[in-house]
């Protein structure tokens, strides 16, 4: 994947496509497969792991899935003194062999507290996986599909993350809406989408 660096900004970004997203989820299964590992469920964290789930569910042979939704934050920069389940398992987890999986492994505090919570619900093992690992996180994923420092402009993000975040902070740096259209389009966000959203 390029890197992708805008004037006068500092971070370098990265735009992956579905089929790029498909192809890391692919190779991670295989090592899996490879290290003879057999899974009983996929938890997936909510919202970031949910897209490719349905791919490693696919390359793994996995039936069961389950969902789980952490927060840190109530309110923009207002941190929790404690992450809170919004969201919990719908079912046992005791004795089953568990693949934990989100997309990206960032600052690593949503995996390593989703980890810790379910070692306290007695699964056999928990296997830990991300399509992507930045070196600064705490927590590293047993597998990764690959390593980057950039930001990553996901195809299933493109509003709230890119137009709605990116392109709102760029027009208040001065950015002409051409200039954020030009931007935008070089990252991968369909022309309908900018129009609709923008």
């Amino acid at each position: 994947m390029k890197k992708i660096k805008f004037p006068g900004e500092k971070i370098q970004y990265i735009a992956p496509t579905w089929n790029d997203l498909n192809n890391l989820a692919f190779k991670i299964s295989r090592q899996m497969i490879n290290d003879k590992k057999k899974f009983d469920r996929i938890i997936t964290l909510a919202k970031g792991g949910w897209p490719m789930t349905r791919s490693m569910v696919d390359f793994l042979g996995v039936s069961q899935v389950a969902s789980i939704g952490v927060k840190f934050y109530h309110g923009i920069y207002q941190k929790l003194d404690q992450p809170k389940i919004y969201q919990d398992l719908p079912e046992s987890i005791k004795d089953e062999n568990i693949l934990l999986f989100d997309d990206v492994a960032d600052t690593g505090g949503s995996l390593d507290f989703v980890k810790r919570h379910l070692n306290t619900l007695g699964p056999k093992n928990i296997t830990t996986a991300t399509l992507f690992y930045k070196p600064w996180s705490t927590f590293k994923p047993n597998y990764y599909g690959a390593t980057t420092n950039c930001w990553i402009h996901f195809p299933y993000d493109a509003v709230q993350d890119g137009i709605n975040l990116l392109a709102k902070k760029w027009l208040q740096k001065g950015l002409t809406k051409a200039e954020v259209k030009a931007r935008l389009l070089k990252l991968g966000t369909p022309v309908a989408w900018i129009k609709a959203y923008l």
